[in-house]
C-alpha cells in the first residue's frame, strides 16, 4: 500500500553481465534516509534527492544478483519507518538477436481503447516477458503460444515505456538482449 517504500530496477528485466543498472528507492515522505539490503545484509546507505534515491552499479558482476529490499529510516537511531517489497535482480550474459516489440493499433491512443502489445522472437521454444519501466514496474509473462498482451480499456496508468525480453530454454539456457523500448501514450 501507500505506506511502503517503492523499489524498482532501471532498466527493467534481466541485467546484462558487464552492463549497468540502477536500483531506485522511493518514499512519499521527506527527511529520512534509505538503507539498501541485499540478501538481508546492509549494502549501502543512500541519501535521498527529494523522495527518491538511486544506487548505480556499472560493470555489473554476478555478485550484483540477489533479493534487494530498501528501508526508509529516521534519525540517528535508524528507526525503520517503512520497507519495500523484495526486488529480485537477475544477472546473466545476454545474447542476441533481440526480440521485436510492437504496439497495435498505434503508440498513441485515447483512454478506453484496446491495445495489443506483441513480442516477436525467432525462437518458438522461448518464453518472453514484457516489462513496464518505472515504479509501476509490472512485468507480464506471455503464454508461450502467442507472445501478445491485450490491454482492454487502457487508462493513463497503462502508459509508459515497455520492453520485452525472452528466455530460451536450451542447454545452457540463455536470456536474449531486451527489445528496444516502445512508448505507449494514453490520452
Amino acid at each position: 500500500g501507500d505506506s511502503s517504500v517503492i523499489i524498482y530496477l532501471q532498466p527493467p528485466g534481466v541485467t546484462p553481465l558487464g552492463g549497468s543498472a540502477i536500483i531506485h528507492c522511493e518514499y512519499q515522505r521527506h527527511g529520512g534516509t534509505f538503507v539498501l539490503y541485499r540478501s538481508g545484509k546492509k549494502l549501502r546507505t543512500l541519501k535521498p534527492h527529494g523522495r527518491r534515491a538511486e544506487f548505480l552499479i556499472s560493470n555489473v558482476t554476478r555478485s550484483f544478483a540477489g533479493p534487494y529490499t530498501c528501508h526508509y529510516v529516521h534519525g540517528d537511531n535508524r528507526t525503520i519507518l517503512a520497507r519495500s517489497d523484495t526486488l529480485e535482480v537477475l544477472v546473466e550474459e545476454l545474447q542476441g538477436p533481440r526480440p521485436v516489440l510492437s504496439i497495435l493499433p498505434k503508440h498513441e491512443v485515447t483512454a478506453g481503447s484496446d491495445v495489443l502489445l506483441r513480442c516477436t522472437f525467432w525462437n518458438d521454444s522461448a518464453t518472453c516477458f514484457l516489462y513496464l519501466e518505472g515504479p509501476a514496474g509490472t512485468h507480464y509473462q506471455f503464454p508461450s503460444t502467442e507472445a501478445a498482451l491485450h490491454l482492454s480499456r487502457v487508462e493513463p496508468g497503462n502508459g509508459g515505456r515497455y520492453t520485452c525480453q525472452c528466455f530460451i530454454k536450451q542447454t545452457p539456457p540463455t536470456w536474449s538482449v531486451p527489445s528496444e523500448f516502445l512508448e505507449l501514450v494514453v490520452r
